[in-house]
């Protein structure tokens, strides 16, 4: 959460090109999983192909084919999702620039337990260097290190997602939104704007756009945010960083308080 504010506070569909960008190139020496991954690390550009999504499209789904995954984040926000057979969604992950995502395509489709895809989503026009798979399992069969390397993206990558879900099962609707705007949140000169709709956040949530609703009425009451035309403006981000953690510290109190009424005497 505090990564997320301090980014914060800091100032069509798809087709792949024929050559990467400099920021593509840029991006990639820049990232933790190129350093992770040691001096061959750059071996995985030679086939590598930068690709270029609209907002709201797909990166991946189970009808989609897995060519473009693993991936690293040049530009732009995307989510990494499931749905029930019912279209309820709920958001697991979200990746900026420099993250790695796909990587479980390396041992097994991107398929949770019961059966449910798990989706990629562009939040924003996203721009994705795109990485052979059989390249990296070569790169990281070679060398203890390179695995290692891969190791530490992929239990970044899990815990990243474990704070999500455990805040997206255990928190109130009002801390949930406010997680989320917050996560979406972009520097447009002075302001801090959400471009999201209602449906979009409840999508983010796993929970319908009539409970959202309610939040973000009471999040605007409160001052901490302010509907304009495409969605809303951060008005008050460390209250709004507070409301988002404080089921988290609520819920901690509450914990050592029950702790110490069920502890017997003697």
């Amino acid at each position: 959460m505090s990564a997320v504010f301090s980014r914060i506070r800091s100032s069509s569909s798809a087709g792949a090109s024929d050559a990467r960008s400099s920021a593509a190139s840029a991006a990639w020496r820049a990232s933790r999983f190129r350093n992770a991954l040691g001096s061959r690390a750059d071996d995985l550009l030679v086939d590598a192909r930068e690709r270029k999504y609209s907002a709201g499209s797909r990166v991946h789904s189970l009808e989609m084919p897995t060519n473009v995954l693993p991936g690293l984040v040049v530009h732009g926000l995307a989510r990494i999702y499931t749905m029930s057979a019912q279209g309820r969604q709920v958001t697991l992950r979200y990746c900026r620039a420099g993250d790695v995502l796909g990587l479980s395509v390396l041992i097994e489709p991107l398929v949770v337990l019961d059966g449910a895809a798990l989706y990629i989503q562009a939040v924003t026009p996203l721009n994705l260097l795109c990485i052979s798979q059989v390249r990296l399992r070569k790169l990281v069969s070679r060398d203890a290190n390179n695995m290692w390397g891969l190791f530490t993206e992929f239990a970044r990558a899990l815990l990243h997602s474990t704070d999500m879900i455990t805040q997206n099962i255990f928190s109130p609707v009002r801390s949930r939104v406010a997680r989320h705007l917050l996560d979406l949140a972009e520097n447009r000169g002075e302001e801090l704007v959400v471009q999201v709709s209602q449906q979009g956040l409840a999508n983010a949530i796993g929970s319908v756009r009539e409970v959202v609703q309610r939040a973000i009425v009471n999040l605007c009451q409160d001052g901490l945010i302010a509907r304009q035309r495409h969605g809303y403006v951060i008005q008050d981000p460390e209250r709004l960083l507070d409301a988002a953690r404080s089921f988290t510290n609520h819920e901690a109190s509450r914990s050592v308080g029950m702790g110490r009424q069920r502890r017997l005497p003697g």
